[in-house]
């Protein structure tokens, strides 16, 4: 798997140099004639040491007025690049060449980590044409307070000049200038599939806010921001996947098994809230994903308490369903074993009563570390699950059980592929997902989750109205077609 990076910054800083000091040849054009720059973006590809490169040198950014016509080109072609690109991103070189730090640095970094990549990418500031300085990392020294003020997380630094000299022997700047660089691929670590489980901005804020980001942040009008977050929104909306199953079944292990490493804590076996959620944002085969690990039941009903304290987790799950684009896919989690009836409701409450049966469903049998050949579970309970109409358009059978010990590190890494591979057929591209607007969402869903309250009986209207305006803060012109709904006869 090639290390891919992207190579931004102004006009005129040095971004092919960079990439050629990197490739120590000569790969990407070099012009003193700002004219004569990269137009859009072009693809190179090299080796460092035994690793394989393939940079992207892009347009510069100008800090021409923000009415000027050719202002928004260069987002526009990093929205062309954003968009074609087929494999992630493992890192971003921010080029300056500049003695101090740059508005229109700021612009580009937030650009990038704040709007593309939504924190989920490193970006390291690269200062270039460093060759008169005495010390060349005196550059970060004198700006590194700017940096802090203006809140730029970079994730490392090389100060550095691309110029070889032109005198006998080894050029000492030139070498230590591309080792700065080849020691910020460490950061990158290409074959790590996780990205931050907490982005800069949740994405559903990123996507519904998208101008005021790019106007606070990235220098852009408010006329230029809505013409870019037209452009570019369907490429920013991810698959998003709600997990549901009842707790300890292991929904938390199965995406720590899908991202490698632990970024989720596994539960206790204390029992939370029903439909309480928690998203996480990662990157498998080569896609982003967003996950909602959901509380589901643990009971085939619940009482009318059960049922108000769901209601404000059930407003906050479908308003961040909502903004983030709607769900792609349902993950069913269920321990292997006899079908219960608490299993049999969590699939209806998710699959039927919050999803209309209009989302496809995925199967993940976990707790299967001891079985011989863990498929055969499905083998022989796959046509039980289709008697009780649980259906499902692929399915996975797991262990999530990390031990130190040779076979449970083989039969988990069995199960990781597993899983991704059932990522890759079910949420191949994001397509067209199911949501519904937020309030008539919550009406529908509230009204089909009353079938689970024991004795039938919802709680009293009054109690329901307190909770939807006092916790959910829903305005009353909306509460009031709610509880319209709500008394309403099947």
């Amino acid at each position: 798997m090639p290390l891919n990076i992207i190579v931004v910054g102004e006009t005129g800083a040095g971004k092919s140099s960079v990439i050629n000091l990197l490739a120590d040849k000569d790969v990407a054009s070099v012009s003193s004639d700002v004219d004569t720059c990269t137009k859009a973006f072009a693809e190179h590809k090299f080796k460092v040491n035994s690793t394989e490169v393939c940079a992207y040198d892009t347009m510069g950014f100008s800090s021409a007025h923000v009415d000027s016509l050719s202002r928004l080109v260069p987002y526009e072609k990093a929205c062309n690049l954003i968009s074609s690109l087929k494999s992630k991103i493992n890192i971003v070189l921010l080029c300056t060449n500049k003695d101090k730090l740059s508005i229109t640095t700021q612009h580009v970094y937030h650009l990038f980590n704040d709007f593309f990549f939504d924190g989920t990418v490193p970006i390291v500031l690269v200062a270039t044409y460093r060759e008169k300085e005495n010390s060349m990392d005196s550059w970060w020294g004198r700006n590194s307070k700017d940096i802090s003020k203006f809140r730029l997380r970079f994730a490392g630094h090389a100060c550095v000049t691309a110029q070889r000299s032109r005198g006998p022997g080894i050029d000492l700047r030139y070498q230590q200038s591309r080792n700065a660089l080849v020691r910020l691929f460490g950061i990158a670590t290409p074959h790590n599939e996780v990205v931050l489980n907490e982005p800069v901005y949740p994405l559903f804020n990123r996507l519904a806010d998208a101008t005021e980001i790019l106007t606070e942040t990235c220098g852009l009008s408010s006329k230029e921001a809505g013409l870019l977050t037209r452009k570019v929104n369907p490429l920013l909306r991810i698959a998003n996947i709600v997990l549901f199953g009842e707790t300890g079944v292991g929904k938390t292990s199965v995406i720590n098994l899908i991202a490698g490493r632990n970024i989720a804590p596994v539960s206790s076996g204390v029992r939370g809230c029903t439909l309480d959620s928690k998203e996480y944002r990662l990157t498998a085969n080569e896609s982003h994903l967003r996950i909602f690990d959901t509380v589901g039941l643990n009971s085939p009903t619940v009482n009318q308490s059960d049922y108000l304290h769901a209601i404000k987790k059930a407003y906050k799950l479908i308003d961040a369903l909502n903004r983030a684009g709607g769900v792609d896919l349902l993950l069913f989690c269920m321990r292997g074993g006899r079908l219960s009836d608490a299993q049999l409701k969590n699939y209806r409450l998710f699959q039927e009563y919050l999803c209309e049966k209009k989302v496809p469903v995925a199967i993940v049998v976990t707790h299967l570390e001891q079985e011989d050949n863990m498929e055969r579970w499905w083998e022989d309970n796959g046509e039980d699950l289709r008697s009780f109409k649980i259906d499902s358009v692929g399915h996975a059978c797991v262990t999530a059980i990390n031990k130190n010990t040779h076979m449970f590190k083989e039969r988990l890494e069995e199960s990781r592929q597993t899983v991704l591979r059932l990522l890759r057929e079910c949420v191949r591209e994001p397509g067209t997902p199911f949501f519904m607007e937020t309030e008539k969402w919550l009406s529908a869903f509230l009204k089909k989750m009353g079938h689970l309250v024991r004795g039938g009986n919802l709680p009293k209207m009054r109690a329901i109205r307190e909770k939807l305006v006092e916790e959910c803060r829903i305005p009353k012109e909306s509460v009031n077609m709610i509880i319209e709904e709500l008394q309403r006869q099947e």
